[in-house]
């Protein structure tokens, strides 16, 4: 089953450039994916979990800029004990300029922790064949120094820790790229950021690539993954 959703990208959600900032990308398909939720869950069966997200990966193929109208589709892929697995694609004017990958934990909220998914809530999914897939990636390199950065009270949400859409405004920290010069995105949220008032941020910058990490400062990761950049 598909969910779909158009919208027009206002200025507000985008850069100095006019181009939209990756944390309202993740944002928007987030939206897409719970109305999704709200539609074919059973609100008995969750009304004491949560969806918690593991990593994503993001093909950018073309950015998206100001007033551009564009429509977001996402649906189940896959569900396996813990995990459910799910495409997004983006489109403008009929044409993908976006795909997805991205991996969701089924929380309890007694115990707060990973919880099979029940098969009822696995079936209204009604899972299909991936258009894309995960990307396998190896995170070595030199890293540089600790970077420190500041945790802002708007970064957190209603759980109150750090919003999985905020790690972007992380990484534009450590990173100095421009929104519209990221083509791929991969992250994976290793540990929740929580109560703390910064943590350290490293890279290790290669040709068109930037793998990067999150820590606190015993060095225990928080967050990791890769940026791929255009040639501009």
């Amino acid at each position: 089953m598909r969910k779909s959703k158009e919208f027009e990208v206002e200025r507000f959600l985008t850069n100095s450039e006019g181009y939209l900032k990756n944390k309202y990308l993740l944002s928007l398909m987030f939206e897409v994916s719970f109305d999704q939720a709200e539609e074919v869950e059973d609100k008995k069966i969750m009304e004491d979990k949560r969806w918690v997200v593991y990593s994503w990966d993001i093909k950018i193929k073309k950015p998206i800029r100001a007033k551009d109208k564009i429509k977001i589709t996402t649906f189940a892929i896959n569900m396996n004990k813990f995990y459910a697995y799910r495409n997004f694609f983006i489109e403008k004017d009929g044409e993908i300029i976006v795909e997805a990958y991205c991996v969701f934990l089924l929380f309890g909220l007694k115990k707060m922790r990973p919880i099979k998914i029940p098969i009822e809530i696995a079936k209204a999914y009604e899972k299909e064949d991936p258009i894309y897939k995960e990307k396998s990636h190896k995170y070595e390199g030199d890293f540089g120094n600790l970077e420190k950065i500041q945790i802002r009270n708007t970064d957190l949400d209603s759980n109150y820790h750090v919003n999985n859409a905020s790690y972007m405004d992380l990484l534009a920290e450590i990173s100095n790229v421009k929104d519209q010069d990221i083509e791929f995105i991969n992250i994976v949220y290793k540990n929740e950021i929580r109560n703390k008032k910064y943590v350290f941020g490293q890279k290790s910058e290669k040709e068109n690539e930037i793998i990067y990490k999150f820590v606190d400062g015993n060095e225990e990761i928080y967050t990791y993954g890769k940026l791929g950049l255009r040639n501009v």
